[in-house]
């Protein structure tokens, strides 16, 4: 267990690297010259007042993996919630899910992955341009579900500029983690403007497929914690353990293969004072549940006399291979047009709709189907009064229509809409810098059966900046946003099975209330030398959450085949039902750090210490009020969940990186270390600390004339069993072990 000095020495020590320490020169420079688009205001990454990290040009290449978790991984502050290889979410400081906005090119994916954690994000990052990383609140300008964090997938599928000419890239890629083998393609180009034309034509097309085999780890798939074996020895003896080896496996992770496509065209119409686009994109997703994972439990009237070995085994049913089969087809339009004015400099204009749906197949057999029609736009306008205030208005609209149906549904079909209007606004006095803003926004819940809510959210956001020089700052942050409960928060009532729980909702829950303080500093001059190039980046953080929503673990176990509402508490049935997790509000404060220090030595080479830290705990217990069936009625019981620490939390993590960049290759050397995580959170169990070593190359060629790019990546180098504290399936699925991925990119 780490405790509170652990935060300072990783602070002193210096954290994490991909913030904006690139793979090479080329990069670093990129981050300078482009503006990040999470601000309207057209600004770069260097002096945007929030933590902004940016993974761009080889560094994406080389990081990009078949879930938008496992790329972002190594990235600071963030962390990979799996549930196997077919699904990876990133965690932004412990925040995940409903907190943590995923955009295609600023408007929302649109998909399910916040309703339940084994539902993938819809999203290729094969095929990303450009990921941008906001870390902390930005409910501000992308509403409710962005209370913790945003991450912006851009892939240009919209051109706002013609090419010179005929452009493109083709990738060949083999990963022997998992048997991967993947393919990428991208073209753009435009028509020449006629004379007297007003405009150009510009298109652009890209596709990926990808195909993976089983994930492949050291030992088994499956680890036993010595509570739970003594207790399944007492119970059922060798009945329980056939029944665990029916879908353990040893050296690989059973149902992990996956099949993969995604093909997207775009056209756009550009004039001297701006653009208008239009682009459709097509993914496929067929993906495995780890075998365990989802597993049916039939239960049977109980026979005084019987044996518990024998009932145990009437009990069971053996687990099924589930898979799931998502498609996705998605229409986006977007408009940019700049004022001729000495106060108004730009309108944008976004607009998607997107038609998502997924079936989950037992055996072959479809089963439950989910599915999102969604819409969104978001209009916003940018003004400049010569230097004074500068600042944008904005308005974002969304409609949401949501359903689950089938035999597993855990929650009821529902409607949601939103409505937000905000601005923002920045002046610069000498040396200092201030940044304000604020958002009203109405969210709309609409079951399909009960009473619609309302929810009415405020957000409110101040920082500070003193810039000591031109590349190095001092900055100070409040945030005060507000977050409404979502679908699967208010109307769950049912068993979802991929995740082995009983969910219920609770429709009397209040919206979050989140109060975010930021300290940051930040240096980073690449034209420098010596100790000037020193990159630096600290960044101490506090949040306080009154009412924080999250399912708690209640203890009680939920037995298929009784009457609604009845459930059991005494141990002997944990082997046997669902654990009941119940939607609740309670306050919570995360605090933490993370920073990275990189030094470039002459000759190319480089070194970074890194790392970051998340600390959550509830401010107070929690009761949790049980009825058990008696003789003679039903007795009340009252349980207090004394674990004050918030459940699925990452670990502290430190490393170092040596790393050397030359005319026409380069390396790195990255190795990991990460604590144990011992605050599980009530009823849950930790996870083990390892240390990850990973080695990356790439070698540039010149071949006729075009650009080609060999790339290498050893991952998991000393072959650990790693298994994340974020994620629910960490008992099942491991991260996988030693592999090497290996391609060819061609650009021309």
């Amino acid at each position: 267990m780490y405790r509170v000095n652990t935060l300072a020495l990783a602070v002193a020590c210096a954290l994490s690297s991909a913030a904006y320490a690139q793979n090479d020169t080329d990069n670093n420079e990129n981050l300078e010259l482009v503006n990040v688009t999470v601000s309207p205001l057209a600004k770069p990454a260097d002096v945007v007042a929030a933590p902004v990290s940016i993974l761009t040009g080889e560094e994406l290449r080389q990081q990009a993996a078949g879930t938008l978790g496992q790329t972002l991984a190594n990235q600071l502050g963030v962390a990979n919630a799996s549930f196997g290889s077919g699904v990876g979410l990133p965690v932004i400081r412990g925040q995940s899910a409903n907190r943590v906005r995923v955009l295609s090119d600023n408007l929302d994916v649109s998909d399910t992955s916040n309703t339940s954690s084994d539902h993938a994000a819809s999203i290729e990052p094969l095929l990303a341009q450009r990921i941008e990383i906001l870390r902390g609140p930005a409910a501000l300008r992308y509403g409710s579900g962005a209370i913790g964090g945003v991450v912006n997938v851009l892939d240009g599928r919209i051109p706002s500029e013609v090419p010179e000419e005929v452009e493109g890239a083709f990738e060949l890629r083999h990963d022997s983690g998992n048997s991967q083998d993947a393919g990428v393609f991208r073209l753009s180009g435009g028509t020449e403007r006629l004379n007297g034309g007003a405009g150009q034509l510009a298109w652009y097309l890209d596709g990926v497929y990808r195909e993976n085999g089983n994930t492949q780890i050291p030992g088994e798939a499956i680890v036993h914690h010595e509570e739970h074996e003594e207790h399944a020895d007492e119970m059922a003896g060798e009945a329980h353990e056939e029944h665990e080896e029916e879908f353990n496996t040893d050296g690989f992770v059973g149902n992990t293969n996956a099949r993969a496509s995604s093909y997207s065209g775009g056209l756009s119409w550009i004039t001297d004072t701006g653009f208008v686009g239009f682009s459709v994109n097509q993914l496929d997703n067929n993906y495995g549940i780890p075998l365990g994972a989802h597993e049916h439990h039939h239960h049977e009237e109980e026979h005084e006399g019987e044996e518990l070995a024998e009932e145990h085994e009437e009990h069971e049913e053996g687990a099924e291979a589930v898979r799931i089969a998502l498609q996705q087809t998605r229409y986006d339009l977007k408009g940019e047009h700049r004022f001729n004015s000495e106060y108004w400099e730009k309108l944008s204009v976004r607009l998607g709709y997107n038609d998502y749906e997924h079936v989950e197949l037992e055996e072959g057999v479809e089963g439950t189907r989910f599915t999102n029609k969604a819409w969104e736009t978001r209009v916003e306008v940018t003004h400049d009064n010569g230097g004074l205030w500068r600042g944008a208005y904005g308005l974002q609209l969304s409609d949401k229509d949501f359903a689950a149906v089938g035999e597993e549904a855990f929650v009821q079909p529902s409607k949601t809409q939103s409505i937000g209007v905000f601005t923002m606004k920045e002046r610069t006095w000498g040396d200092w810098h201030l940044d304000l803003g604020g958002r009203l926004e109405q969210v709309t819940m609409d079951p399909q059966e009960g009473a619609s809510q309302d929810f009415n959210l405020l957000g409110l956001s101040g920082t500070i900046q003193y810039f000591l020089a031109e590349h190095q700052h001092l900055s100070f942050g409040l945030t005060h946003a507000e977050r409404a409960p979502v679908a699967e928060e208010l109307f769950a009532d049912g068993e979802h099975l991929a995740e082995a729980r009983f969910l219920e909702g609770e429709e009397d829950l209040d919206k979050e209330n989140s109060f975010n303080l930021e300290l940051g500093y930040h240096h980073h001059n690449e034209g420098a030398s010596g100790w000037h190039a020193l990159q630096v980046e600290a960044n101490l953080f506090y949040n306080r959450v009154s009412d924080y929503i999250y399912a708690a673990n209640t203890g009680e176990f939920f037995e298929e085949g009784h009457e609604e509402g009845e459930v059991h508490l005494e141990e002997e049935h944990e082997e046997e039902g669902l654990a009941i997790y119940g939607y609740t509000n309670r306050d919570a404060v995360f605090y933490g750090a993370e920073a990275s220090v990189r030094y470039p030595f002459a000759g190319g080479h480089y070194v970074e210490l890194f790392g970051d830290s998340v600390r959550a705990s509830f401010t107070s217990d929690l009761e949790l009020h049980h009825e058990e069936e008696e003789e003679e009625g039903h007795e009340h019981e009252e349980i207090v969940d004394n674990s004050r620490a918030v459940p699925r939390m990452p670990p502290l993590r430190v490393g170092l990186a040596f790393g050397g960049n030359y005319d026409q290759w380069n390396w790195q050397l990255r190795t990991t270390k990460a604590s144990a995580q011992e605050r599980a959170g009530a009823f849950e169990e930790g996870t083990e600390g390892y240390t990850r070593m990973d080695l990356t190359a790439r070698y540039n060629l010149n071949i006729g004339g075009n650009d080609a790019v060999l790339f290498a990546s050893a991952r998991n180098l000393l072959d650990e069993e790693i298994r994340q504290s974020t994620s629910l399936l960490r008992d099942f699925a491991p991260e996988a072990g030693r592999s090497v991925e290996a391609g060819v990119r061609f650009q021309f």
